[in-house]
C-alpha cells in the first residue's frame, strides 16, 4: 500500500500518533494493548513502514478509531450540516457563525455546507441520515431526539424545569448522561455540545386564532404538535386536539385551518412570519427555553483528527456564546414589535397559572 496525502498534512503514521496521544497513551502502552513491539509502532508512526490492513484493524480497536480514520483521503469537500430552523432565525444565524468558526479554526480543512429549514427532510429524516452517515451534523432543540432517547420526550416539555439553572443542572447530570447522551452515542449520534450554551430566549409565544388566557382555553383547539408521544400526550391532557405538522408546513397549516394554535420559541417566531396569520399571542415565560444542540455522526467524528475534533468543540462553544448574546438582545425586541409593528395583542398571563399545569399530567398519559 503506497503513501497517501491526508488532510492537514496527516499521513497514516501521523494519524496513529495523534489518536494515541489523544488517549494519553505512550508507545509502550499501545504496544501492550496490541501486542506489537514498541519499535514496530515507532516505525509505523514515523512512516518508515506501512502497516497492513490487519495491523490497522488492531490499532483501531486499541485507539477506538474506525478504519476510515486511518485511510481517509485528502478531502477538502464541505461536510453537510442540516437543520429544520430558518436561516434568518437566531438559531440559523448562530449556525452560520458556527460554520465560519469551524473553517477558521481548522485553517479551511473542515468546512460546513449548511442546509437550512428542512432542505434535507424532516427532523426525523435528517437524524436517520445522520446515523447512516449520509449527513454529518445536525442542529436542533433536543426534543427532536426523543425517538432515539425516550427520556428526551417528557423532560423537554414546557415548564418541566423550574428555571434555566435547573435545566442546566439536568444537562450536566448523570441522569442525562445515562438516559440521553449514552443511548444516542450507541445509536451513532454524538452530542458535540451536550451541556449546550446555545440559549434561545426565556419564553415561547402561543399564537392562536382566538385568545388564550388560561390552559382551559385550549380545550377543543387544533394544537400543532411535533411527532412525539410526550408532546401529543401533553396536548391531549390539555383537552386540545394534537395535529402533527412539520415545522416548515406550519404557516400553510395555520392558513388552511388545519391548526388554530401554535407554540413557537422566542428565537423563531419573527423568522416564521406566523404573526401575519394569527390574531392573538400569549406569552409563556418559563425562564428558559431549550438550547440548541449539535449532533454529529459518530462515525464521521471518529474519522477526524484530534485537533479537528477539538476545533469543532471550541467552535460550538463560541457559537453558543454568540447565539446567547443574540437571543438576549433580539427576542425581547421581537416581542415588543409584535404589537407595535404588527398589531398583535400579546396576552401576558400570570406565570403560576401555566406553570402549575406541569407536564406530569402528560407524562401519566405518555406512560400509559
Amino acid at each position: 500500500m503506497g503513501e497517501r496525502d491526508f488532510s492537514r498534512g496527516y499521513g497514516l503514521g501521523s494519524r496513529i500518533r495523534a489518536a494515541r496521544k489523544a488517549l494519553g497513551l505512550r508507545q509502550a502502552d499501545l504496544s501492550a494493548l496490541t501486542g506489537f513491539p514498541t519499535s514496530h509502532i515507532s516505525d509505523i508512526e514515523r512512516e518508515a513502514i506501512t502497516p497492513t490492513i490487519p495491523t490497522l484493524r488492531k490499532l483501531g480497536e486499541a485507539l477506538k478509531r474506525p478504519m476510515g480514520y486511518f485511510l481517509q483521503e485528502n478531502d477538502h469537500g464541505p461536510r453537510s450540516l442540516g437543520m429544520v430552523i430558518h436561516r434568518t432565525s437566531i438559531g440559523g444565524q448562530a449556525a452560520e457563525r458556527f460554520a465560519q468558526l469551524v473553517e477558521a479554526k481548522t485553517g479551511g480543512d473542515l468546512r460546513l455546507r449548511i442546509y437550512h429549514c428542512s432542505t434535507l427532510g424532516s427532523a426525523w429524516e435528517q437524524i436517520e441520515a445522520l446515523i447512516e452517515g449520509a449527513i454529518h451534523m445536525y442542529i436542533d432543540e433536543p426534543l427532536s431526539l426523543e425517538p432515539y432517547a425516550e427520556l428526551a420526550g417528557p423532560v423537554f416539555l414546557p415548564y418541566f424545569f423550574h428555571d434555566r439553572e435547573h435545566y442546566y443542572r439536568f444537562l450536566r447530570s448523570e441522569l442525562f448522561e445515562q438516559h440521553i447522551y449514552q443511548p444516542l452515542l450507541e445509536r451513532g449520534l454524538r452530542l458535540l455540545n451536550p451541556a449546550s450554551n446555545w440559549e434561545c430566549g426565556s419564553f415561547e409565544v402561543l399564537f392562536a386564532k382566538e385568545p388564550v388566557f388560561r390552559p382551559q382555553d385550549l380545550v377543543g383547539r387544533k394544537f400543532r404538535s411535533y411527532p412525539s408521544r410526550a408532546a401529543t400526550a401533553l396536548r391531549q391532557a390539555l383537552g386540545a386536539t394534537p395535529v402533527v405538522v412539520e415545522w416548515t408546513q406550519c404557516d400553510q397549516a395555520f392558513e388552511q385551518g388545519l391548526i388554530d394554535t401554535l407554540l413557537v420559541p422566542a428565537a423563531y417566531f419573527r423568522s416564521m412570519q406566523i404573526h401575519q396569520l394569527a390574531r392573538y399571542a400569549t406569552l409563556l415565560d418559563y425562564g428558559y427555553t431549550l438550547n440548541l444542540t449539535i449532533a454529529v455522526s459518530e462515525y464521521e467524528y471518529l474519522r477526524l483528527a484530534p485537533d479537528i475534533q477539538n476545533a469543532l468543540i471550541e467552535a460550538a462553544c463560541e457559537a453558543g456564546e454568540y447565539c446567547t448574546e443574540l437571543s438576549r438582545a433580539q427576542t425581547t425586541l421581537d416581542l415588543k414589535q409584535l404589537f407595535e409593528q404588527n398589531g398583535i395583542p400579546v396576552i401576558q398571563p400570570d406565570r403560576e397559572t401555566w406553570s402549575s399545569l406541569p407536564p406530569r399530567s402528560a407524562i401519566s398519559v405518555w406512560q400509559g
